[in-house]
């Protein structure tokens, strides 16, 4: 059995991208705007991990279907 496999990347590295890019980002993102914005950091991600990072209610809201920003109490947060 051959399977390629690819480092995996620091546990919290696409999630901690996604919200610097929220955070300087003004408003509301697309998933394609935060993956655009964020690709030259992070490198190539597949889209269910944006999506499944996405999921964290914790520091991202949904505010249309793709689209999401930061939660307001936590936009200032650098946790």
């Amino acid at each position: 059995m051959s399977t390629s496999t690819r480092p995996r990347r620091p546990h919290g590295e696409l999630k901690q991208a996604m919200r610097y890019f929220l955070a300087q980002h003004d408003g509301p993102a697309s998933i394609k705007q935060i993956q655009d914005g964020i690709g030259p950091t992070v490198g190539e991600a597949p889209s269910s991990s944006y999506r499944s990072a996405l999921q964290d209610t914790r520091y991202f809201e949904r505010v249309e279907r793709g689209v999401f920003q930061l939660r307001s109490d936590t936009a200032n947060h650098r946790g």
